[in-house]
Parts: structure tokens; C-alpha cells; sequence
């Protein structure tokens, strides 16, 4: 892809936030958030199967389907999946208060204890169609019905990923539980799709930075460079960023294609003051970005001043 956004941020902050964000940046930090997308692409799935039913008489518009069974017993396991269908019904954001609930009520359920081959013929027939059907969206990779292995894909949700992509941006904005699900979009009537989500909240359809590099530039900063596809990340992505890691960013960005270029600083959230840039090109052929001379800060107590021409 040509279309390529380059980021140049300046991070400074305390030292002890600033190496939790390395973790970030390099991809370190636990997914939890995609633990909780892989719980409930199971919860679904047994549902489908009816191997969990909800204790009272309800409907899911978004998909009818995962009713087809009905309702089921009292059992702790039903009411879990009770409680998890609610979540989905309201869309909820992925955040920490909401991982925790899916986690219970996933460790409630019992579903993890299944394994495919006890599944009843009937349930495995209905959980491997829709697992071909959505393969792509919740698995990730694109391929040919005939490789897939539903029993393999069962069993795939229950090994959660221990890292990251580089500098996700979900971990700093919560995606949306339903918007996960639905992926690309014909599986929840009504719901938004992943892509769509990720354009409004992120500014972009793939939230996380793709040639990440970083130095850390003493004990309380950093510097990191990052490409983002046609567009810089969202400025309430930088914004929740700084007040993420209570720091100071100062965020070069440039599109040479379609001649985006700016600048922005932000700090501890709140965001300083902006510019126009210019782009040119370093000795080593690298882009260098630099601000317009004249940048009129906006001034507020305890903002951090920004300089006026700087150099990445």
C-alpha cells in the first residue's frame, strides 16, 4: 500500500508510565480485551448449538437464531448465558468492568470444560456451519471451506493470546461487543461492523501501528514512529493516549500522497495546541516532519509549552 500515514510522536512523561507504554507500544500488554471476544465467540456458538439456553422466554432480532432452542433450566450455567446475552444485547464496550463479567460468566457457564467430540451430532452440525460461514472475521484468516477444521476452531477459542499487536489502539479505546462479533457484518442485523466501528472511534480501519520503532530518550521519554493505513489515528486516540500514561505527546503526522500533514500536543488528555507541517527528506531518506515557524499555543494551567519548530 503507498498510501501510508507516518506518525512521529515525542512522549514525556513519568518513568515509571512511560515503561508500562513500552509494553504497550511493543505489543507486550495482555489482549484482555480480545480474551473477551474469543469467550464469547464460544458463548455464541453454544448458544447456536443449544448447548446453553437462556431461563426466560426472549427474542434476539440481531440473530433469531440463537434462540432456536428455546429456553432451558435454572441451571448456573443458563443464567450465565443469560446474563452474557444481555451484554451482547446492549452492546457493551470492552472495557474493564465489562471484562471482568465476561470472564465470570464464561468460567460460570462451563462451556470451556466441552470439548467438540462430547458436543451432540445435531449441535456440532450448527456450530461448524457458522463456523465456516464467519471463519474469516473470527479467526482471521481467509480461506477455503474444505481446510477448515471446525473441532480444530473449538478448540482455538480457549487459547487466548498473550500479546498484542504493536501499539493497539484498542487497549486505549474499548472496542464494542457486538461490533466484534458481527466483524465484517450478515451474522448481527442492525449491529455496526468492526471496520465501520474503527473508522468513527479510531479513525481508521486498522487500529494498531504497522512499522512500529521506538528509542527511549532517557528515563521519562520516548520517542516512537509508527504508519497508520491513509490516515493518522483519531485525535481522541492521542488524547486518551496522554491521559492513558498521565504524559505529553507531541504527534507529527504526514500522508504524502494526499498531502496530509499536521501536528498536534496534547497533555495528560487534554489537548495543547496544533500546526501545519511541512515534509521533507532526511539524509537517510527518511521523512523528516517540522512545524510551521509560527504555532500560537493555546495556553491553559499546566499545560507543558510546545516548541515552535521541531525536528523528528
Amino acid at each position: 500500500m503507498s498510501d501510508w500515514c507516518h506518525n512521529r510522536l515525542e512522549i514525556t512523561g513519568k518513568s515509571a508510565l512511560i515503561s508500562i507504554m513500552e509494553e504497550w507500544i511493543s505489543g507486550e500488554a495482555v489482549p484482555l480485551y480480545r480474551h473477551a471476544v474469543m469467550r464469547s465467540i464460544k458463548l455464541f456458538l453454544a448458544g447456536y448449538g443449544g448447548l446453553l439456553r437462556p431461563v426466560k422466554t426472549e427474542s434476539f432480532p440481531p440473530f433469531p437464531g440463537l434462540m432456536q432452542s428455546g429456553t432451558g433450566q435454572g441451571t448456573s450455567a443458563n443464567l450465565a448465558f443469560e446474563q452474557w446475552l444481555g451484554l451482547l444485547r446492549n452492546d457493551v464496550p470492552l472495557d474493564g468492568e465489562h471484562l471482568r463479567k465476561i470472564e465470570r460468566v464464561y468460567h460460570q457457564s462451563g462451556i470451556d470444560a466441552i470439548r467438540w467430540d462430547s458436543i451432540p451430532d445435531v449441535s456440532r452440525r450448527h456450530i461448524a456451519r457458522l463456523i465456516e460461514e464467519r471463519y474469516a472475521d473470527w479467526f482471521g484468516i481467509a480461506t477455503l471451506p474444505r481446510e477448515i477444521d471446525p473441532g480444530q476452531c473449538w478448540e482455538r477459542l480457549s487459547q487466548l493470546p498473550d500479546r498484542a499487536q504493536p501499539c493497539d489502539m484498542l487497549q486505549i479505546i474499548p472496542s464494542r461487543l457486538a461490533a466484534e462479533l458481527n466483524g465484517s457484518g450478515g451474522l448481527l442485523s442492525g449491529a455496526s461492523t468492526s471496520c465501520s466501528l474503527y473508522c468513527r472511534q479510531y479513525g481508521m480501519e486498522w487500529p494498531a501501528g504497522h512499522n512500529v520503532s521506538w528509542e527511549r530518550d532517557g528515563v521519562s521519554s520516548i520517542k516512537l514512529a509508527f504508519d497508520s493505513a491513509w490516515f493518522p489515528p483519531a485525535a481522541e486516540v492521542i488524547a486518551a493516549l496522554s491521559s492513558t500514561f498521565d504524559c505529553e505527546i507531541r504527534h507529527w503526522y504526514s500522508e504524502p500522497v494526499h498531502d496530509l500533514d499536521g501536528y498536534d500536543c496534547y497533555d495528560r488528555g487534554e489537548h495543547v495546541c496544533s500546526a501545519e507541517a511541512i515534509i521533507d527528506e532526511l539524509d537517510d531518506g527518511r521523512p523528516g516532519l517540522h512545524l510551521v515557524p509560527v504555532v500560537e499555543p493555546y495556553e491553559s494551567e499546566g499545560a507543558t509549552s510546545v516548541h515552535q519548530a521541531a525536528q523528528v
